[in-house]
């Protein structure tokens, strides 16, 4: 199976994800904490955001952190301000300093002092490495945070080096990055920087008196990273700076074979030049392999302790899976780490291999250690013909563990309308909920297009399901802005006014995140413009908040109470001018805003503009 370490997002942080489990800790943020720690970056704001709602002065601030710092999309200053002053109205002394800083220097960012968990303060350098984000990265690099690493022994430097980012590096290395470092498998910053074939990152480490001849516990040299990059500008770096040639691996490999392997003739000239040779592993004297082939030395290699038909169900030859299990291998055999050799070969792609562990009595309901299936598995690294022959076999095409997602969840997020058709067609089941209450309509209704949910709403149940926190399949589909998604699950009798457990309704969170088609529909179809959230939220207010200034036109029309106050007894006016939103605040006053109005602080918007010198919104309400 593939291990993802730290912060590497690839989609995970880019795609919504759907609202935490119901927290049962006995303090409020320890489920925040545990999204954060799964990298569930989105998981974790969208829960930051409801106990920020409910009114939790910490939860306030961390949102704040969140938005200043871009850990979940693009950095939002105003969102950021909106929740640290809401924090610092009920005195919590860190959001007050943050905002000081703020109205002090408007380029401010939070130092990594300012972010409070320890865990925060590195996923989110590991974050900034990965995207190359300079300016985070020499805000939030410090001396306790610059080396820390993740389970897998990778820290920021890695990451940075992993994606080629070369002045990403450089900010690291001032910070006092190590570039000596290796993660679990001995692997460095320089080996990463070669493979992601960067010549510019690989000599930013150079500079920095990174080794060219360290070699991971496989004894795989930077040579041989930088031959999988295949950029020849590497490769001249690495030798100029004294790299051996001639090193080999525990297989016995060379760069050389590296090269000549893939077919890399500029490389394997270079490597030749520098008297690099070699032994051509790849060529068989005659017929297939029929035995297990492993390192000649006593180093461990990258199967170490795997019985042979794990290594052969991975293997690409036609009949080493054969042989093996014809001389007695167990076909339900584990690896060191606990996982059954059918999960690896469904994880490699190996279909063939598959089917013959399933003839050898394999059983394909076993899971690995963390509850994956080879169905699980097989979804979610696309191999759509080991999910037809496992499906065929009879596996259940809902079995999966309590803290994932069904197999059918999987398929729909992602987007793979063929995998779903063939679960379809095995029965499973549409309104199956995991243990968050999401459903496949839900998955559909937040992400790909509406063919997807055309297909699933053609056999679901009850459109009107609703997940832990409340939410319903359409409540997503606003969420996701998507109109004809809405349209789709109206038309199947989906209900238009269902707030989730916050009160937070389609309509709210539509406004909030801008999307004026979805917030026209609704009010047509008689949403009330006045609804509100448990916080006393109207949808009036969520927008100003954001800055949606069509969404707030659209509202006002649409007879938004103007001068509605919310729990902290707040005015769309009053937060219109902690933003110092100008065009906000001549709309609201245009449509009848009180300036008069105080929150619970007793702030009215003219003190609330004035204590951030906003000058231009101060005088249009004492104008």
């Amino acid at each position: 199976m593939e291990l993802r370490s730290g912060l590497w997002l690839a989609a995970a942080l880019i795609v919504a994800v759907p609202a935490m489990g119901a927290n049962r800790s006995t303090d409020p943020l320890d489920a925040v904490r545990t999204e954060i720690r799964l990298k569930n970056f989105a998981a974790a704001a969208e829960g930051l955001r409801h106990l920020a709602d409910a009114g939790n002065a910490t939860a306030q601030y961390r949102l704040g952190i969140f938005y200043l710092n871009g850990l979940n999309g693009p950095r939002d200053p105003a969102q950021a301000r909106v929740w640290l002053t809401k924090a610092a109205q009920q005195g919590l002394a860190s959001a007050t300093a943050t905002l000081r800083a703020i109205d002090a220097d408007h380029t401010h960012l939070p130092t990594s002092a300012d972010l409070g968990d320890p865990q925060l303060r590195s996923e989110a350098l590991w974050l900034a490495a990965e995207r190359g984000d300079v300016v985070a990265i020499n805000t939030l690099a410090d001396p306790k945070t610059v080396n820390t690493r993740d389970s897998f022994g990778r820290g920021s430097l890695a990451r940075a080096a992993a994606s080629g980012h070369s002045q990403a590096l450089e900010a690291l290395i001032r910070a006092g990055a190590d570039v000596t470092a290796s993660d679990q498998r001995g692997i460095d910053a320089l080996m990463l920087a070669a493979r992601s074939g960067d010549a510019a990152a690989v000599g930013v480490l150079l500079q920095a008196h990174a080794d060219p001849n360290t070699a991971d516990k496989s004894r795989n040299t930077v040579l041989m990273y930088g031959v999988t990059g295949g950029n020849a500008a590497v490769i001249e770096r690495l030798l100029a700076a004294g790299a051996n040639a001639a090193s080999r691996n525990v297989q016995n490999w060379s760069a050389l074979d590296f090269a000549e392997n893939a077919h890399l003739a500029s490389l394997s000239s270079q490597l030749r030049a520098a008297g690099a040779t070699a032994l051509h592993h790849e060529t068989l004297v005659s017929g297939d392999l029929t035995v297990v082939q492993r390192a000649s030395r006593t180093d461990r290699d990258l199967y170490a302790g795997w019985p042979d038909v794990a290594v052969a169900s991975v293997n690409r030859s036609a009949t080493l899976i054969d042989s093996v299990l014809k001389a007695g291998a167990d076909a339900n055999a584990l690896t060191p780490d606990r996982a059954p050799v059918l999960i690896w070969a469904a994880t490699a792609g190996s279909a063939r291999s598959v089917n013959t562990l399933l003839q050898a009595g394999a059983d394909p309901s076993r899971a690995d250690s963390r509850g994956d299936t080879a169905l699980l598995l097989a979804i979610r690294t696309g191999r759509q013909e080991i999910v037809k022959m496992l499906l065929a076999r009879g596996v259940s095409p809902d079995e999966h563990p309590n803290n994932s997602p069904s197999p059918l969840v999987l398929a729909v997020r992602r987007g793979d309308l063929s995998m779903v058709a063939d679960l379809l067609a095995a029965h499973a089941g549409i309104d199956l909920q995991d243990a968050r209450g999401w459903n496949a309509l839900m998955a559909a209704s937040m992400q790909g297009d509406e063919g997807l949910l055309r297909v699933l709403l053609e056999r679901a149940g009850v459109v009107d399901l609703r997940d832990k926190q409340g939410r319903t399949a359409l409540w997503y589909a606003a969420a996701s802005g998507s109109l004809p998604k809405i349209q789709l699950l109206v038309a199947r009798g989906a209900s238009l006014d269902v707030p989730d457990s916050n009160g937070v309704n389609a309509l709210l969170m539509a406004s909030s995140s801008g999307y004026a088609p979805v917030v026209n529909y609704l009010l047509n179809k008689g949403v009330s413009a006045g609804s509100r959230s448990k916080a006393g939220d109207t949808a009036l207010h969520l927008a100003v908040a954001a800055g949606r200034a069509q969404i707030a036109d659209q509202l006002l029309a649409a007879a938004a109470d103007v001068n509605a106050q919310n729990r902290f007894g707040d005015t769309a006016l009053i937060i219109a001018c902690r933003k110092g939103d100008v065009t906000l605040v001549k709309r609201l006053l245009a449509a009848g805003a009180s300036t008069r109005l105080r929150n619970e602080n007793r702030q009215s918007a003219a003190d609330v503009a004035e204590a951030r010198s906003f000058s231009q919104v101060t005088a249009l309400l004492r104008g």
